[in-house]
């Protein structure tokens, strides 16, 4: 499976790379040339146009079928707040919403890849822990 890590020039990615500290402000599991799954606000789950301009891909065990069954959920705005402001001992998640980095670690089946933002994901999986197991 191929996860695209990627960032672009408006408001809310820059927040974004801000508050984690990182490159990447989004990440989607590529389906075809032309096309991405991910998570995006208001409408959540969808497969989308391939339309990521800067961005990097990283091969994932994994299975974008498990992630597809999540198709329409809507976009989970009070986890993504969390990650902002980090209050509380975990995420707050309502289960029936998704963010695009919950996504991945559906798909990738990876515990380590839980709870994480897409910059945290991306380290992970570029590091020798993943590549080792």
């Amino acid at each position: 499976m191929e996860v695209i890590f990627s960032r672009n020039t408006s408001l809310l990615s820059r927040l974004i790379q801000r508050f984690t500290g990182g490159k990447w402000s989004h990440n989607a599991i590529k389906i075809d040339d032309y096309h991405i799954l991910d998570s995006r606000f208001p409408k959540g789950v969808q497969i989308r146009h391939f339309d990521l301009k800067d961005y990097e891909v990283v091969k994932v065990m994994g299975n974008a079928d498990t992630a597809i069954k999540h198709i329409e959920k809507r976009y989970d705005v009070l986890k993504f707040l969390w990650y902002g402001i980090r209050y509380g001992d975990k995420p707050w998640n309502n289960p029936s919403q998704m963010i695009c980095s919950e996504l991945i670690a559906e798909a990738a089946h990876d515990s380590n890849l839980k709870g994480k933002t897409p910059n945290e994901q991306y380290k992970y999986l570029i590091s020798e822990a993943y590549s080792s197991e």
